[in-house]
């Protein structure tokens, strides 16, 4: 899973917030592209990414319940060890100052509307208990988007997830699924370019899901749609993985390329072993 997310972030990431001519003349998922945010070589995954192993190796070693600090302090883990320049600026620069999870805590600006919050939330969705996993979707929200977009957002992520890990319904009824459970009106016929706007990517997210029926047709339409497209991809990838409604074929390049040092291919596969033995 956190394999398959990492390819489409890296993926999607050469294509963030370019022209649309720009994607018309060169995504053809044959080869990944230099991300425009970063100085790292092609097949590199994002900031997207790299919370998502932060929640992943959390759930791992933290059975009991979470809070805001412990949160912050596998935020802060993950980032120090391997710093990454896809974040934004000015949260990019906050962590290279940012020591202690109290400090982050502290210092932090936390009302955030931004997608921050669900592009991480894949692996939350992997937790049987629907009740633990929305408490743990809202405070690792809350951590840095403590918003009701934010939150729902994140929220709406695990359990889109939930919802195939489980095996409640055919793809067709996740839409009004997440919905209801939400209590939110989602849009799953998107057209427009997608920002880095909460409730806008779970939009586009919903929207690629439910017009695809293979893990490339996903990747393919959220870069697309252009805008956000690391973020969407690796959401709509990562839920995608837990239904067998979406044929596995992604390109093999996606695999063969992706970066593999210290928490790289080799890692992702191990953690998302250790993930699925919970």
């Amino acid at each position: 899973m956190l394999l398959v997310i990492a390819m489409a972030d890296a993926y999607g990431a050469g294509f963030e917030f370019t022209e649309n001519e720009y994607i018309k003349e060169n995504h053809c998922l044959t080869k990944y592209h230099q991300i425009c945010l970063d100085k790292k070589s092609t097949g590199c995954y994002t900031d997207d990414t790299q919370m998502s192993i932060a929640i992943a190796e959390l759930m791992v070693n933290e059975s009991g319940p979470w809070n805001a600090n412990l949160v912050a302090e596998y935020f802060l883990k993950a980032f120090k060890r391997d710093p990454r320049q896809s974040y934004s600026e000015e949260f990019y620069n906050f962590l290279l100052n940012t020591e202690t999870s109290n400090e982050f805590i502290e210092n932090i600006y936390a009302d955030s509307i931004r997608n921050g919050s669900a592009m991480r939330s894949v692996p939350l969705g992997l937790i049987k208990d629907k009740t633990e996993m929305l408490e743990k979707a809202r405070i690792q929200a809350s951590v840095t988007h403590d918003s009701y977009e934010g939150i729902v957002a994140s929220q709406a992520v695990a359990l889109a997830v939930y919802y195939f890990v489980n095996q409640l319904g055919k793809k067709e009824g996740l839409f009004d699924y997440v919905c209801q459970q939400t209590n939110e009106i989602f849009q799953r016929d998107k057209t427009s370019r997608t920002e880095c706007n909460a409730i806008e990517t779970i939009d586009a997210v919903l929207t690629v899901l439910s017009q695809s029926d293979s893990l490339t047709e996903v990747l393919d339409k959220s870069v697309n749609l252009g805008g956000d497209t690391d973020s969407v991809a690796c959401i709509a990838c990562g839920i995608a993985f837990f239904s067998d409604e979406y044929v596995k074929n992604l390109p093999d390049f996606l695999e063969r390329d992706i970066e593999n040092g210290p928490y790289g291919k080799d890692y992702l596969i191990k953690l998302s072993e250790n993930l699925s033995s919970l």
